[in-house]
């Protein structure tokens, strides 16, 4: 097609953007929101607080670990731990040969290693001189 324009948009309207998704999708290259799975693991306090969270998605036999957090105060205590090893055992339940996350935090690479992640990428000062990684996981 000669003499296109590429038009930016920023912000993105969400027409637009619900548009360029439903085509990857038409085409086989995205899944529809009905199609994956989310989970939600968390900690909450006796008051109904949450003091720790686990979020994620299943598909293609493969859980993303999206998101894991825990209020400052109860950091160090295991529950970051235990929340990854919950996400690991339902997504084993759910059938994913794999379980893969992102950080630019060193200290939860560090964390994720020790539970047996593993660096598969990475990109070199991602914000400022942070490393952002990719790490993965067969469960066995």
């Amino acid at each position: 097609m000669k003499g296109f324009e590429i038009r930016l948009e920023c912000p993105a309207s969400e027409t637009r953007i619900v548009q360029l998704h439903e085509n990857l999708v038409d085409a086989g290259q995205a899944l529809r929101d009905s199609e994956f799975d989310v989970f939600l693991l968390d900690v909450t306090s006796d008051d109904g607080t949450m003091t720790a969270g686990c979020k994620g998605e299943i598909a293609f036999k493969s859980a993303h670990i999206s998101e894991l957090w825990v209020d400052r105060r109860h950091r160090g205590e295991g529950m970051g731990s235990e929340l990854i090893q919950s996400a690991e055992k339902f997504a084993k339940e759910k059938g994913c040969i794999r379980l893969h996350l992102e950080t630019r935090s060193e200290k939860a690479r560090e964390l994720y290693e020790k539970l047996g992640y593993t660096v598969f990428g990475y990109l070199p000062n991602y914000e400022g001189e942070n490393t952002f990684y990719y790490l993965e996981k067969r469960p066995g």
